[in-house]
């Protein structure tokens, strides 16, 4: 589909599109963020940089990582103009809501324990593990080989393995030695 000939078919194909994708870019974003409030502005913006160059994704299948790329890319800006805050506060009502509901407590378990990740390993894993990407397409959302992509996420996963085994405050072993 061409969204570049009828701007009224472009504005109903984003809206289309934006609609069935908007639960889970919040979701990630909320990941990323830790706060409702912020992970909404981070996807407001996103959703507004998305449109400006919605006619210049050709390809309908990288729509969805190139949405993810966009709130992720989103978070690093806002990250960067948030910077000079003395503390970023967590919306703890907010993480609360994103826990796997079919086991809350679970879910609360291991949010706690994918919040003592490094974003380069926690990233990874939601893409793969909860927006349920392939390799390729994490690849794409966090702008490296495909190859690279499967270290991160082999990397996450021995980090996970080492902190669901040590204490609360203990550092992983993957963590330590890793520069992915």
């Amino acid at each position: 589909m061409s969204v570049t000939l009828f701007p009224a078919r472009a504005a109903a194909h984003f809206d289309h599109v934006v609609r069935g994708y908007t639960p889970e870019l919040f979701h990630f974003a909320l990941w990323l963020a830790r706060d409702r409030h912020r992970a909404e502005d981070i996807l407001q913006e996103a959703l507004t940089r998305a449109w400006r160059s919605w006619s210049q994704v050709k390809d309908e299948s990288a729509r969805r990582s190139w949405l993810y790329s966009i709130v992720r890319n989103e978070f690093y800006r806002d990250a960067r103009g948030a910077h000079d805050d003395a503390g970023v506060q967590v919306d703890e009502e907010a993480l609360a809501q994103v826990a796997d509901e079919r086991d809350f407590t679970r879910g609360l378990e291991v949010r706690q324990i994918l919040e003592r990740l490094p974003a380069r390993f926690m990233e990874p894993l939601v893409l793969q593990n909860l927006a349920g990407m392939s390799c390729g397409e994490v690849a794409q959302v966090l702008g490296v080989s495909v190859g690279a992509a499967m270290t991160r996420i082999s990397r996450a996963r021995a980090a996970l393995r080492d902190l669901m085994r040590e204490p609360a405050g203990a550092v992983p072993r993957a963590v330590k030695g890793a520069n992915a």
